[in-house]
């Protein structure tokens, strides 16, 4: 980055469907990925996921929103 550039801090939150928790937690650090590996240099990370029905107030948190990992840590995933 060049000394011309100031640094900003951005929060985001967005919506992510998904048929189960183990697949929000997958796209979820998938998207952080993306942003990383542009030209936006992001820095990102998941700090919680939780599950919001549409037109809902119930609100349930993922006690884990870590990367989901192969069987052995290192694998990649079967899919």
């Amino acid at each position: 980055m060049g000394k011309d550039k100031k640094r900003y801090v951005v929060q985001m939150d967005m919506y992510v469907y998904a048929d189960n928790d183990y697949m929000a937690r997958k796209y979820s650090h998938e998207l952080v990925k993306k942003l990383d590996e542009e030209k936006f240099n992001t820095s990102a990370n998941v700090t919680e996921i939780g599950e919001q029905p549409f037109a809902s107030l119930d609100y349930r948190k993922l006690e884990d929103h870590s990367e989901p990992r192969g069987p052995k840590g290192d694998e990649p995933l079967p899919f």
